[in-house]
């Protein structure tokens, strides 16, 4: 195989292994579920740990969690998929400008933690 080619192939997969290595920005929550309301899909969390991550040379938005809770309602469209008791990791998507919680504007990704 031409040198050109290992190159090529090698640069590749250093470049996706290093895009996967990098830290996702945005607010976090880490907790435990302790209400969940089927209906609205409404889950209440209690919190066991918050962070907010932001680019190096950007500001430190809060995106609006000065005062941190020790729990906070979130709505999940498949509330149905999660158990009261279970640990999880939401990660909070925010496109407007606001400081402000509107969890009718608020998109989450909710994972399970083991």
């Amino acid at each position: 195989m031409p040198k050109s080619k290992i190159f090529f192939i090698v640069a590749t997969i250093t470049i996706t292994l290093f895009g996967c290595s990098q830290v996702e920005n945005g607010t976090f929550i880490q907790g435990n579920i302790t209400e969940i309301n089927e209906k609205s899909g409404d889950m209440k969390i209690d919190i066991e740990f918050w962070s907010t991550v932001s680019q190096q040379g950007t500001s430190h938005a809060t995106y609006g969690f000065r005062k941190k809770s020790e729990s906070q309602t979130i709505r999940v469209a498949n509330p149905e998929e999660y158990d009261e008791g279970q640990k999880v990791s939401v990660k909070v998507f925010k496109n407007y400008a606001e400081d402000v919680w509107d969890l009718e504007r608020l998109k989450f990704e909710v994972e399970e933690v083991n």
